[in-house]
């Protein structure tokens, strides 16, 4: 047992009791939500800023609850994506568990478990000699839409230049609400598009009983625990839906799972891409 890991967590819980417990005995009203309240978020900001961890956006202060979704993963088609950008003259190598690949010159697109899509391109040829985040955003854009998949569920939720390439990152969303994880990454240099990775989940359908998680305050609390977090900067709380298959009702090998239930969590996004997902109830 990693007791360090444990009473970093006892430590961690044993904060939240306190905090609650004071503005439950302080409270005008006891029926009103205590982890909301300015008084406790203040205390929850300056025990992260103890971490080093910055908060430079809004902490949501609502009662946060959404009904679950059904989603499934989107089919990665190792023909079509030949078709589509090698014009059907790339070399396929394909098995039974679901690995492909395809290669042409120098670009090549590996499938993995039928869904996951790897596209890279090894040719060192410059072509954009005045790359910068407009034109990036635009081949990527092209570099989607290539590949002729919907853009309707897509939202650019990151972007950032690092040593003469830009990282993109296309999250998708339902009504304004991103769903996770699903993703759609490329890096984009003078050469074009460097690489492409596509893991993305369709949605089936909504149950009928919505789901309440804690407060936004309270949760990001689970952040004093989380030494990688530590440094870092937050840009962004957002409720969304969540999909891991290794959490969330699956039977079986992750690997192989073709749906799921997605739930309500806290989306924490950090300003160098790191990103934390909290679905505590």
């Amino acid at each position: 047992m990693d007791w360090s890991k444990a009473k970093t967590i006892l430590i961690v819980a044993f904060i939240i009791t306190n905090i609650l417990l004071v503005y439950v005995i302080i409270g005008e009203n006891h029926m009103s939500e205590p982890t909301i309240k300015d008084e406790f978020i203040d205390d929850v900001i300056k025990l992260l800023e103890d971490k080093n961890i910055t908060i430079s956006t809004e902490i949501p202060k609502d009662i946060p609850y959404l009904n679950t979704m059904v989603v499934e993963y989107e089919n990665a088609n190792v023909a079509r994506l030949n078709r589509d950008y090698f014009d059907d003259d790339g070399m396929i190598k394909q098995n039974e568990q679901g690995l492909g690949q395809i290669v042409k010159d120098d670009e090549s697109i590996l499938v993995i478990n039928n869904r996951f899509i790897v596209y890279e391109n090894k040719n060192e040829k410059e072509i954009y000699k005045d790359l910068d985040k407009d034109k990036a955003i635009q081949l990527s854009e092209e570099f989607i839409n290539k590949g002729k998949f919907e853009t309707f569920d897509m939202e650019l939720t990151f972007i950032k230049e690092e040593e003469d390439t830009f990282y993109l990152e296309y999250s998708k969303v339902y009504e304004d609400m991103l769903v996770e994880r699903a993703f759609t990454n490329l890096q984009i240099d003078k050469r074009g598009v460097k690489r492409f990775e596509r893991l993305w989940l369709n949605k089936k359908g909504l149950g009928d009983v919505e789901i309440y998680i804690s407060t936004a305050p309270k949760s990001i609390l689970t952040l004093l625990g989380m030494q990688e977090a530590y440094g870092k900067t937050i840009t962004d709380i957002s409720l969304c839906y969540y999909f891991d298959p290794e959490k969330h009702e699956y039977l079986g090998e992750p690997t192989d799972a073709k749906e799921g239930k997605a739930i309500p969590a806290w989306r924490i996004q950090f300003d160098d891409g790191y990103k934390v997902y909290i679905d505590e109830y």
